[in-house]
C-alpha cells in the first residue's frame, strides 16, 4: 500500500470512529507512526482528498 493510501485509509477510520471534528492531524500521525511533516507532503490539511 502507497503512503498516501495508508494515510487516507487509516485517517478514514478514524473519522467514522471518533468523528472529523475529533480527529487531529497529531492523532493521525501517532496512529501511523509517522511524523506530520510525512502527512503534509501528501495532504495539506484534513479536507484535502
Amino acid at each position: 500500500m502507497e503512503a498516501n493510501e495508508k494515510i487516507l485509509h487509516t485517517s478514514l477510520q478514524m473519522f467514522f470512529r471518533y468523528g472529523i471534528k475529533h480527529v487531529t492531524m497529531d492523532d493521525i500521525a501517532k496512529e501511523l507512526g509517522m511524523s506530520k511533516k510525512t502527512i503534509y507532503q501528501y495532504f495539506k490539511e484534513k479536507d484535502d482528498k
